[in-house]
């Protein structure tokens, strides 16, 4: 189990997660979250990953609930790749909203189980 594997484990999830390969059915998920989030003038849309919640926010396009089922196995799968266990990861989520500058944020955010803290900001 390596610690040090934690940061690309969240910085590359959540850049893959909002990028522009994640399209399901008729289009791009970050364009859902990035509209959803305009809408919100503020209060995050967040989207728990560890530990895993069959219950997400109400506001969700289906196709976002799909996408979001996807990388949660993918999760797994990537941790596994980078030799780091979730078993020692206390939670991770992603945040996105609206700043006051109107510019659009992705923050991920998690902690281990030695308490540091994983957070990472995505622009749009």
């Amino acid at each position: 189990m390596k610690y040090k594997h934690f940061k690309p484990l969240i910085h590359n999830f959540t850049h893959s997660f909002m990028g522009g390969c994640n399209y399901v059915d008729d289009g791009f998920i970050f364009e859902d979250l990035i509209d959803l989030a305009r809408s919100r003038r503020g209060a995050p849309v967040t989207i728990q990953w560890w530990p895993q919640t069959a219950t997400h926010d109400p506001e969700l396009s289906v196709k976002t609930l799909t996408s979001i089922g996807y990388y949660q196995v993918w999760l797994h799968e990537l941790a596994e790749s980078l030799q780091c266990s979730l078993a020692h990861l206390r939670d991770y989520r992603t945040e996105i909203f609206l700043t006051l500058s109107r510019s659009v944020v992705a923050r991920a955010i998690a902690h281990d189980d030695k308490g540091r803290a994983y957070i990472y900001d995505v622009k749009y």
